[in-house]
């Protein structure tokens, strides 16, 4: 149990965004001096609040609790914070809750400032903030932007700081791991099922996306992350292709099940999703015709910051 006099004291010129995922919560603390943005914690706990939901979109009494536990933590980062230096936001897995309230209830009196629940199109619109925020390529060409949450993906077109095209999809890598993974067996089986279930999400949108077209591919997230780190330590090129998409399924079918994934590289806080979310991706190649795909740097919570910073 951590004591308050062990959580740093922020002050005036400190700002906080809260990001309750799907899968994670975040908390970010900056600290602005001299309009310099100075990074200055980040706190991370795997809540997974996805798992909690049943088939009838329910949001069980124990996920409900591993949220209020971690959010007592974070309030007593927030407690020397202005409250108008605050932002918090829920996603897709309370907007998908029906008892969202019981959750949101509890939390609010937990936390200093309320909770924002936002809607897919404001949580695509601010993941591609936040990439816009913080990408160096060239702001004169459209990109597409890919965020696979726990339970939404976000599909965003844009160029320089605006957003053309802005949509969240059913496809999250804890909910598909708790529909096509439950058995923890990576089975090619699964893994068709799976991808084949992310395509009939996506193809709706397929048609609209192509045709506004895009000139590069970035993305974030835990899986596209993890991918990311597979590469660094093999000494690759960081860039995703649908080839070494294919060989990560391969070698996650030889490992037989999550329980058992070994591969270089891997983080062992990873592994739980990282064959749902894999699926995912690889549907979203497929479908979208991508070609390759860079990490981003920003998302969700850099595009919050930018919003609330007063520069």
């Amino acid at each position: 149990m951590i004591k308050l006099n062990e959580i740093p004291q922020y002050g005036a010129h400190h700002y906080a965004v809260v990001d309750l995922g799907s899968n994670s919560f975040h908390l970010s603390i900056v600290c602005l001096q001299q309009n310099k943005i100075i990074p200055v914690n980040k706190v991370k706990r795997k809540v997974r609040l996805a798992s909690g939901l049943s088939e009838d979109n329910e949001l069980s009494n124990e996920a409900i609790e591993r949220g209020l536990d971690c959010l007592k933590l974070f309030a007593k980062h927030l407690a020397t914070i202005p409250l108008s230096n605050i932002c918090i936001v829920a996603t897709a897995t309370l907007r998908l809750a029906k008892n969202r309230n019981d959750f949101l209830n509890k939390a609010n009196k937990i936390l200093p400032v309320e909770i924002q629940l936002l809607s897919g199109k404001q949580e695509a619109e601010t993941i591609y903030s936040g990439v816009a925020y913080t990408c160096n390529s060239d702001l004169t060409q459209e990109r597409l932007v890919i965020d696979i949450g726990g339970a939404s993906t976000e599909l965003i077109i844009g160029k320089g700081s605006t957003a053309n095209k802005a949509v969240s999809l059913d496809l999250g890598c804890v909910s598909f791991r708790e529909k096509y993974f439950a058995d923890k067996k990576l089975s090619s089986q699964n893994f068709t099922s799976a991808i084949k279930a992310a395509c009939h999400i996506i193809t709706p949108v397929r048609a609209d996306f192509i045709a506004l077209g895009w000139q590069s591919v970035v993305g974030s997230s835990g899986t596209i992350q993890a991918l990311t780190e597979i590469l660094s330590y093999r000494n690759q090129s960081i860039v995703i292709t649908p080839d070494f998409l294919q060989e990560i399924k391969q070698a996650l079918i030889e490992c037989k099940s999550i329980d058992h994934v070994i591969l270089e590289g891997l983080r062992a806080d990873r592994t739980p999703v990282l064959a749902s979310g894999l699926c995912i991706l690889i549907a979203l190649f497929d479908c979208l015709e991508i070609k390759e795909l860079r990490l981003s740097t920003g998302a969700l919570r850099e595009g919050l910051l930018h919003k609330l910073l007063p520069i």
